[in-house]
Formats: C-alpha cells, structure tokens, sequence
C-alpha cells in the first residue's frame, strides 16, 4: 500500500515537471519570434503620395558677381611717373586724368617733327617754283626734256616729304598727349601698382590700376546641363510654358534678401565640361554698391509654369556625399523573406521647387508611395509599417 501510494506521488511530480518543461519551451519560441524583424511588423514610418500639378518652377542656382565693365589701365608711352592724381578706392570718371608721365622727351619729339615738316614746306615751295618754271621752258624746248623730269621728280618727292613729316607731328602729338593717362571707363579704382618717380613702359605686362563699374552687376550662375536639357524638351512637348521676364531674387551668403531684383540677360550655348554647367547671366541694379566683383550669390528664377508636373515633400529628398538626390518609397519588391513591405530606393533629379515641395524631373512617378519621416534610420530593404497622411494607395499607381 504505501508502495503504490509513493508510485502515484512519483507519477504525479513527473508529470508537473514535463507540463513546466513544455511551458518553458513554448516561451523561448515565442521571444525567438518577437527578437526576429521578419516575423514583426517593421518600423513605423509616415508616406505621402506623389502628386502632380501645374507650378510655377523656380530655379535655385548659386554663382558669383562680375563688374559690368572691367578696364585695366596701362602707359602707352614709356617714361617716368610725375604724379598720381586720384584717390585709391574713389569714384573716377571716364576722361578723368589719373596719371602724368614725363611729357620733356615726347614735347622735344613734337618740336623735332614740326622743324621737319617747315623744313619739308620750303624743300616744297622751291621744287614748285621750278617746277613752275620748267614747265614754261619746256614748251619752247629751252630745257632738255631731262631737266624737266627730274624738276618735277623733285616737285613729287618734296609733296611726299610733307605728307610724312605731318604723319611724325600727329605721331608726337598722340606720344605727347599718352603722358596724360585718362580713365577709359567711369567706375570705382583700385590701388596703384606704381608711385611718383616709377619707370613705365609701352606695353608693360602689369597694369596701373583698374577700373571696375559696380551699377550695374552681372552675376554668373551654373545651370546643370541635364536640367536645361529637360527643360527644353517639356518647351517643346508642350509640357512647360517658359517666363519670358525670368525676374530673379537676389540673395547674399548669410541667406539676407537682396533689394534689387535681377533680371536674366542670357544662358550661354556650350557647357562647361568640367562641371556639366551652362552659365546664366543676371543684370542687377546695385545703387548702392553693396555687391561687389567675386562675392558669393544664390539666386531663385522664375523660370514658368510646368504643366502636371510631379512634386514631393522637401523633407523626403537626401542628398548624397557623391552630390546624387534619393528618396526612399515603400516597396513590395526585393523585401527578405517574409516580409510584405520594405523600403526602396529612388535616385531622383528635381527641377525646382515651390513652397515646401521640390518638382522632381525624373526618378518619380505619380502615385508612387514617398517616406517622410525616420529617413536616418531606415535603408534599402528595411522592414516598414507605412501611416499614410493622405489615404492607403489604390491599385491605380497614378494618383
């Protein structure tokens, strides 16, 4: 009896251990299967749809200042420097007088070739009057026919003679008067690269100053080729309606608004091939001379309307070391296993933006699912839950 008794308390404890056995077992499994992505739902994550729509394109394209006009200004005699007559940095005139070169050597050459020219006039009134002369005689054959000759022979060379020797008085002239160096164009100077007492020389590599008109300003901007590419093709498709004005804002370095606007001159029809970028010109105002040549400007162009063009959330465009734009969707394709939903990758070009939406000019279709938020912790095939803002996608891909 008591044998039986301890066989059904040992048959009792057997079973109590192999159900808390059991129970153990089921729980590593059921942690097993919550540790593993593939079996749980993925990171939660916000998708917008693309959309189309008809926008005013603006292009956002950075450059730098360029003068108006840029004159260097340098001797065109040789000589010594008698005194500099502007202030570095000022406001000269065209015409304004900036330098005075010794003028004793060149004022000498212009008497010398005065003396040559009254010496060439009386060389002239004699060969004339015999000229004259001979030209009488010869008809009742008093001189040789030689004589004659050579009389007018004379008569000829001594006309030539002064025609030359008033050429070497405009020359000296001219050589007098390049001892007065003029501004040749109105605009703000530089500093000088010569002082009192310094030897110029005719064309001499440095320059003495240089002359840079500030109002107007240019401003040089790099297009990307792809995009005026594009551009040009909608122009044609009928897909882009082009701004015939393209008025521009200016905006400085730090991001401050430029009074004046610019306004687009032309876009030059060869690309730079070591930066794929076509230059576009800005003319601006500038009364007040706050841009100055070199400085560093953004500038927003209205470029025209793109008709049905498609546009995304700013926040969902990332920029890549390499200079490439992605955007990351919601796919069903190349998910791991198990895994209905995942992220997928869109290498993407915009075209401009509006508001807070850049135009996407390639990359993205209508319709297709865009991430908006947790962009630094997902990547290609990451598992996702999608919260749609707008609606859950339909079977249509356009939307």
């Amino acid at each position: 009896m008591r044998r039986n008794s301890f066989l059904l308390k040992f048959y009792i404890a057997c079973l109590a251990s192999f159900s808390l056995g059991l129970t153990g077992c089921g729980g590593s499994d059921e942690q097993a299967n919550q540790n593993n992505p593939a079996m749980k739902g993925g990171l939660p994550v916000d998708v917008q749809l693309a959309k189309t729509m008809d926008v005013d394109v603006t292009s956002t394209l950075i450059g730098r200042t360029v003068s108006v006009k840029n004159a260097e200004v340098r001797p065109q005699v040789t000589g010594i420097i008698l005194k500099r007559m502007f202030t570095e940095g000022s406001e000269v005139k065209e015409g304004q007088q900036l330098y005075q070169i010794d003028p004793a050597l060149y004022q000498a050459q212009l008497e010398s070739a005065k003396a040559q020219l009254e010496s060439a006039k009386a060389t002239l009134y004699t060969t004339k009057l015999r000229y004259d002369r001979y030209s009488q005689l010869i008809k009742t054959k008093a001189i040789s026919q030689q004589d004659y000759d050579d009389a007018q022979a004379n008569y000829l060379t001594a006309k030539a003679s002064i025609l030359s020797a008033e050429a070497n008085v405009k020359t000296a002239q001219i050589n007098l008067a390049y001892t007065k160096v003029y501004a040749p164009i109105s605009g703000i100077i530089g500093r000088s690269s010569v002082t009192e007492g310094a030897l110029v020389t005719n064309g001499q590599a440095n320059a003495l100053a240089t002359i840079q008109q500030l109002d107007p300003m240019y401003i040089d901007l790099g297009k990307s080729a792809n995009a005026h590419l594009q551009q040009q093709q909608d122009i044609i498709q009928g897909k882009f309606i082009p701004n015939t004005e393209k008025n521009a804002e200016i905006y400085f370095e730090d991001g401050s608004v430029f009074a004046q606007k610019g306004k687009q001159e032309f876009s030059e029809v060869n690309v730079d091939p070591s930066t794929g970028m076509i230059i576009t010109r800005l003319s601006v105002p500038n009364p007040n001379k706050l841009l100055l040549p070199g400085m560093y400007i953004k500038a927003k162009i209205n470029e025209g309307v793109k008709k049905d063009a498609v546009v995304i959330p700013q926040i969902a465009l990332l920029r890549q070391t390499n200079g490439s734009t992605i955007v990351y969707t919601v796919s069903k394709k190349n998910c791991p296993p198990n895994v209905a939903t995942c992220v997928g990758l869109n290498m993407v070009e915009t075209a401009g933006e509006i508001g807070n939406n850049y135009i996407i000019s390639s990359g993205i279709n209508a319709g297709d699912e865009i991430i908006t938020t947790n962009l630094q912790k997902i990547g290609p095939g990451v598992p996702i839950t999608p919260i749609y803002a707008d609606k859950a996608p339909s079977t249509n891909n356009k939307k």
